[in-house]
């Protein structure tokens, strides 16, 4: 069964899109619970976030890049 993992990327303005990723820098990563569909891992990061404290306002400097990655558990 698939199941998949919800990770919040939170990069600085100043990284293009392309380099905001797991291994970056200026990059702040949170993992939530792994979920049984894509839908309900998107729910759980976008849950997550709004419960940290580093949700990004519309003042900061940085963006929020949310993904949702495959865990296979055959």
């Amino acid at each position: 069964m698939i199941q998949y993992l919800p990770v919040i990327l939170i990069c600085s303005m100043l990284s293009p899109d392309a380099e905001c990723k797991e291994h970056g820098k200026d990059v702040t990563i949170i993992v939530g619970e792994v979920q049984n569909t894509p839908m309900s891992c998107f729910q759980e990061g976008y849950q997550r976030l709004a419960r940290s404290a580093l949700a990004p306002r519309s003042e900061d400097k940085y963006y929020v890049k949310l993904k949702c990655v495959p865990k296979n558990h055959g």
